[in-house]
Order: structure tokens, then C-alpha cells, then sequence
């Protein structure tokens, strides 16, 4: 039986959405609220704050709130860029501003959790109740919100340190931008696939890190290269629908053009693990 090549299994991602192209709406409304929506900011306060504390805070009140849920997100959005239009930012207090983020990423998880829930559905051609749905959806996001914070505790120290070298000793912070990518490249191809395996077979937020690793240890090369492939499809399009959305009366059709490859990029991940996982 002939391997299936990496143009055949984004084929078989993009077939899988035109069977239920309903789907789109997860990044169509995300993204949606993204552009039409009001940014949230953060109140800086009037302390005459200095130094590398008063650039922090300078930075924190020039970032969006909504989009730091790319921090639990797994659905493809088309983000405005810096130059866009939006409406007044809304201004939060420290302890709101934080809480709106806590929240922001919780709904979004939850919506994550139905998305590749509702992709596994497609890709099983399952017939599942309403009530199976939710609670499937509702392991798969409890279960990605572990994974999260194992990488969270793993990270938290790393950046502590290289905050700290970073002020200590200013020559090494190339050497530490370098090592962080590097960091990235290397956990991003290795654990990458952890939300298609908890997708596919429900384990726990330790086991599908341990199995996307074995994964990507024996399929090195083809993972890598259908990641930077994707990457550079994904991109790519996305200045391509940023510039289009940015064009009177053409933002719905770069919302939804931006939702069907980005979709269909999501469902090629799942036919790859799932055609590649046990060869």
C-alpha cells in the first residue's frame, strides 16, 4: 500500500471540512470578535514609574487582552494587525484586566475543546448525541488545560533565569533570543501533535505528551516538514487576508477564507497522526 504523501493528507484535512463546512463558524466568530470587537487594555497607573518596571507596565497597557488567548487556543484566527481600526479600548484595572484574561482563555479553551471534538466526529464519521459532544468536549479541554500548565511550570523558571540574566548580564540576551527559539523549533515539533493525540484517544495531559514525543521521535523529518509546510500556508495567508480585510467591505471574506485554510490545516494534523501513529 502506497504511503500516503503530505499533499495527500492536506487533501484528506480540506475533504473532511467540505463535509461539514459548518465547522468555519468556531474561527469565523472568534475572529469576528477579534476585529469588531473593542480591544481591552490594561489602566496603567500614574506612578512615574521607571526603568525596566515602568517598560513593562508601558508594555502590558499597549496589549490587547483578547489576544492573549492564543495562550489556550487551538482554533485558526485571523488577528488585526497594529495598524487596523478598532473600536476604544476599554481600560481595565490590574486585578480585572488579569481576571478578563483568566477568562477570555477559559472560554476559548472550552470552544477549542468543541472544535477538535467536533473534527474527531467528522474524521470518525460518528453520530454522537448532544450530551456525548459536550462531555467529549469538556475532557478534551480539561485535559489540554493540563497541558498547559506542565508547560507552564516547566517554562516559568526558564524565563525567571533569563529575566535575571537578562538584567545581570545584557551581553547574553542575543545568545538567550536564540536559545528560545531554538526551544520553540524543538517543543514545537516534538509536542506538537499532544492536543490530536488527547483528540483521538482521550489520555491523560502526561500520556499524550509522552506519546506525541515517541511520535515525533520516530517521524522526525516527515513532522517537521508538514509543520513548516503548514506554517508557511498558514502565514502566508494570513497577510494575505489582513491585507484584504483591511480593504472596505471585504472583511467577511477573509474572516471566512482565513477560517477554511486555517480549518482545514487543523484537520490535516488529525489525518496525519491518525494515518501515521501506528506504522
Amino acid at each position: 500500500m502506497r504511503q500516503p504523501s503530505l499533499i495527500d493528507i492536506l487533501a484528506a484535512g480540506y475533504a473532511l471540512i467540505h463535509r461539514q463546512p459548518f465547522i468555519l463558524l468556531f474561527s469565523i466568530g472568534l475572529s469576528a470578535y477579534l476585529w469588531l470587537g473593542s480591544p481591552i487594555t490594561l489602566l496603567l497607573p500614574d506612578l512615574g514609574a521607571q526603568g525596566i518596571f515602568g517598560q513593562w507596565l508601558g508594555t502590558l497597557h499597549a496589549i490587547d487582552a483578547r489576544t492573549l488567548l492564543v495562550v489556550a487556543n487551538y482554533i485558526p484566527l485571523l488577528t488585526p494587525g497594529a495598524e487596523i481600526t478598532t473600536p476604544p479600548p476599554q481600560a481595565l484595572p490590574d486585578g480585572v484586566y488579569l481576571l478578563t484574561v483568566l477568562i477570555l482563555n477559559g472560554i476559548t479553551l472550552g470552544l477549542s475543546g468543541a472544535f477538535l471534538a467536533s473534527l474527531r466526529q467528522l474524521l470518525q464519521r460518528e453520530q454522537s448525541r448532544l450530551a456525548t459532544m459536550l462531555a467529549r468536549s469538556l475532557s478534551i479541554s480539561l485535559r489540554l488545560g493540563g497541558v498547559l500548565i506542565i508547560i507552564g511550570s516547566v517554562l516559568a523558571p526558564l524565563a525567571a533565569l533569563s529575566i535575571l540574566l537578562a538584567i545581570l548580564l545584557p551581553t547574553a540576551i542575543p545568545f538567550l533570543y536564540t536559545g528560545w527559539i531554538a526551544l520553540g523549533v524543538i517543543g514545537f515539533i516534538t509536542f506538537g501533535f499532544t492536543p490530536e493525540v488527547i483528540t483521538l484517544h482521550h489520555h491523560g495531559p502526561l500520556a499524550a505528551l509522552r506519546a506525541s514525543w515517541q511520535f515525533a521521535r520516530r517521524r522526525w523529518f516527515s513532522i517537521a516538514t508538514f509543520l513548516a509546510l503548514c506554517a508557511v500556508i498558514e502565514v502566508g495567508f494570513a497577510h494575505l487576508w489582513r491585507a484584504l480585510a483591511a480593504q472596505p467591505g471585504w472583511l467577511a471574506p477573509a474572516i471566512v477564507g482565513n477560517a477554511y485554510i486555517g480549518s482545514g490545516l487543523r484537520a490535516a494534523r488529525l489525518q496525519l497522526y491518525l494515518r501515521y501513529a501506528n506504522r
